[in-house]
């Protein structure tokens, strides 16, 4: 389907268009010895994630069936949350792939300092709302061991639930992930050089980025210890997705097909029944056979406009609920919202006419097949059995 190929060129077009640094032992590194990267003109856009645990202060973290049981763990890992801090949340993989979603407020900034994004099950929980402070102990590694707290002000709820990895920690579930910006966990960390554990490196155009994938890959670096890669894994994931959804689709279709020309090759034969005296009579006046059946086609065609102009009004909205509902039952992932959003109205027609098309050939089997009974017999027999 031409809407299905669209949607795959524009995933394929996103995920292409994104490179992500890390290192091989995904331990984290010093944001100066990347600076070069920076100063290469394709690269339009640079994120920061670093990942670490804190403590909240004065706030319970949400509680959920751990798969994997532990009692050795100290009292300063229980009651933890995952933190990633990023210089901006909005081309976060978590939120573009629509895992999360902002429920109220807004994304993290690169002009933020001391913001929070929390959960909402985790502000349900502690009665937290938007402009609250909520003040974190990180647990390292700090400099200098300085463990002290830091307060952050929410900005941001959002909702969802990741793909959770289970370590027996409280920091496992989705529920309680935060998200801090970046310059000022580095400030709670008392860093004195900027670390990261990630580094998202964004273009215009997947173009671009071959040139400067190939240009970061002739840069002064140790790449025995870094990781430069093609960030396609929600591509992938999504792509899988498609085709299953595809599959399903296709064979949807051709039962529809089946079906239709069955229940409409039953109701014309008995429409024709009771049209057999108008036949006897336009075959009296010198109609031909084809020129009958091609009537027949052209009735069901004017009585099916009304109904697929109701189609194209209501389609996409049912359509919609329906990939929705198979994506719903694929937890791995789901189709990004901008991608959602790809049946604009050129793709809509394309499928709209598609669909017609379809319309318009069980039409025309189902008139062939009902019609056998004309086709096969003399215009004699025919005008003799109006008497």
């Amino acid at each position: 389907m031409k809407s299905s190929k669209n949607l795959e060129n524009s995933l394929y077009k996103s995920s292409n268009s994104q490179l992500v640094l890390t290192r091989k032992d995904n331990g984290f590194f010093e944001i100066e010895k990347t600076q070069k990267i920076n100063d290469i003109k394709e690269i339009s856009e640079s994120i920061y994630q670093y990942f670490t645990l804190a403590k909240p202060k004065d706030a319970k973290v949400v509680e959920g069936q751990q798969k994997v049981e532990r009692d050795d763990l100290a009292d300063e890992f229980k009651n933890i949350v995952s933190v990633e801090a990023t210089n901006t949340t909005k081309k976060n993989v978590l939120f573009t792939s629509g895992v999360f979603n902002i429920k109220e407020g807004r994304h993290l900034e690169k002009t933020d300092k001391n913001k929070i994004l929390i959960h909402e099950d985790f502000a349900k929980k502690n009665n937290l709302k938007l402009n609250d402070k909520v003040k974190l102990e990180f647990l390292g590694p700090v400099e200098n061991n300085q463990n002290k707290d830091y307060e952050f002000e929410i900005v941001g709820i959002f909702s969802g639930k990741k793909q959770e990895m289970y370590t027996g920690l409280s920091s496992d579930f989705s529920e309680n992930m935060v998200f801090l910006d970046y310059e000022s966990s580095q400030l709670a960390l008392n860093n004195k050089t900027r670390l990261i554990n990630k580094l998202s490196l964004f273009s215009d155009n997947p173009e671009n980025m071959k040139k400067a994938f190939d240009e970061i890959k002739a840069l002064d670096i140790n790449w025995s210890e870094y990781n430069l890669e093609k960030d396609t894994k929600v591509f992938e994931e999504t792509l899988d997705s498609l085709s299953a959804i595809g599959h399903i689709i296709n064979i949807m279709t051709i039962s529809i097909m089946i079906a239709g020309v069955v229940v409409l090759s039953l109701i014309l034969m008995l429409w024709l029944r009771e049209r057999i005296y108008e036949i006897g009579i336009l075959l009296s006046i010198g109609f031909n056979k084809k020129k009958i059946v091609g009537q027949f086609i052209f009735e069901l065609i004017l009585i099916s406009i009304p109904s697929i102009l109701g189609s194209l009004l209501v389609g996409n909205f049912i359509s919609s609920k329906i990939v929705g509902s198979f994506l719903a039952s694929d937890s791995s992932v789901s189709i990004p919202e901008s991608l959602a959003k790809n049946s604009e109205f050129i793709n809509s027609f394309i499928t709209f006419i598609e669909s017609y098309g379809i319309l318009l050939a069980i039409i025309i089997i189902s008139v062939i097949i009902s019609s056998i009974m004309i086709l096969v017999k003399k215009p004699k027999e025919i005008l003799s059995k109006i008497s």
